[in-house]
């Protein structure tokens, strides 16, 4: 589009040119005409008629020039018209293809923009869910403790509930051989209080003496094995 409106342009200058050096030459046809005038009753006589110019004829002369020049610069109008449309033609094709382009780089910055709020959104989530599982994972932490406190809890009352199940029991195997203890003692008291006074002539009556004490010899180890049995709690310990 540049080069053909350097072309018009140089075009329209040569039409100027040609037109401002017919208006030069009608002058000077004009000035010699009007100075042959001026001489012609000195100069008749000694010239020849085929070489005067009449002023018609230069006034033809001149307007023939003149309409040449005429003609040329409408034909450079007329070229440089087209030229001006194809211009304005090509501006308009330009603006359209601006606007379209810029329509384009709107559409562009606000998917864009549309796209950073997403990832935006996705960001916040992606920090809500971590937040989240760091609270979860607390709470399972304190739950697991809280397990392990109980589980500790329900270790030491099982253990302190064997410790007196032990007791007790033990508590009442001593009552239990206290009392059968208490139970030889009687029946060999009445059993020495119903013996006739001459033991000796009673037989096996020697026999029953020394059994009745190795009797009363083995509660009393029985008795004192189970004074001196330890707890569940202190065989734990030892």
């Amino acid at each position: 589009m540049v080069p053909l409106l350097k072309g018009a342009g140089r075009q329209a200058t040569e039409a100027e040119r040609l037109a401002v050096v017919a208006v030069k030459d009608a002058g000077a046809s004009i000035k010699e005409t009007t100075k042959l005038e001026m001489d012609s009753p000195k100069s008749s006589e000694n010239e020849e008629s085929g070489r005067l110019i009449t002023p018609q004829e230069a006034c033809n002369r001149i307007a023939e020039v003149v309409q040449e020049a005429v003609r040329k610069m409408e034909l450079v109008a007329e070229e440089k018209m087209g030229l001006y449309k194809k211009a304005r033609t090509a501006v308009e094709a330009c603006d359209r293809e601006l606007d379209e382009k810029a329509r384009q780089v709107q559409e562009f910055k606000a998917e864009r923009l549309r796209k950073k709020q997403q990832v935006e959104e996705l960001e916040s989530i992606v920090r809500l869910k971590q937040a989240e599982a760091e609270m979860f994972q607390l709470k399972a932490s304190e739950a697991r403790q809280e397990a392990e406190r109980l589980q500790s809890i329900a270790l030491a009352k099982s253990e302190r509930a064997e410790q007196d199940y032990a007791s007790l029991y033990l508590k009442r195997r001593l009552e239990e051989a206290e009392a059968e203890k208490q139970f030889l003692f009687e029946k060999i008291k009445l059993q020495d209080g119903h013996r006739p006074p001459q033991a000796s002539s009673v037989p096996g009556d020697s026999s029953q003496a020394p059994s009745q004490a190795l009797m009363l010899s083995k509660i009393q180890d029985l008795l004192k094995n189970v004074r001196t049995m330890p707890t569940k709690s202190e065989a734990h310990s030892k």
